[in-house]
């Protein structure tokens, strides 16, 4: 007679297949958040650019003013009050004739305390170079 159930040797062989596919799995889980992360601020850098074009063709200068941005055009800058993993930063120069947008991008940190010093990765866009331009920092 036979007992129904479970050997011991057929247990550890599941939980052996289980911690293979979690080796496998939780890496590449990572990895693709940590894009989804990046892509999310060049998409909103893309967007800032069009902004900023938007803004030259009325005022015929470039701003930097964060209200301005978030408020009356509805950017989304991240960075401190927010759950994003980036923070914008728009600089100008030139009598406000040129702009610069830096991207922070951190994938474990979010709001304030991701910023210049703690990203993992960086991305910027100006107005002579429309094409986001990143680099990784770790």
């Amino acid at each position: 007679m036979r007992k129904k159930g479970f050997t011991l040797i057929e247990i550890m062989i599941v939980i052996a297949l289980i911690g293979i596919l979690s080796a496998i799995a939780i890496p590449l889980y990572v990895g693709y958040t940590d894009r989804a992360k990046a892509v999310e601020a060049q998409e909103q850098l893309m967007t800032l650019a069009s902004i900023e074009e938007d803004y030259f063709n009325t005022y015929r200068k470039y701003t930097s003013d964060a209200d301005t941005l978030t408020k009356f055009y509805g950017a989304e800058l991240g960075g401190e009050g927010t759950t994003k993993n980036y923070s914008i930063l728009v600089t100008t120069k030139n009598n406000s004739t040129q702009y610069e947008a830096t991207a922070y991008i951190c994938y474990k940190k979010r709001g304030s305390a991701c910023g210049s010093g703690s990203q993992d990765m960086t991305c910027k866009v100006s107005n002579d170079k429309h094409d986001t331009v990143c680099t990784k920092t770790h």
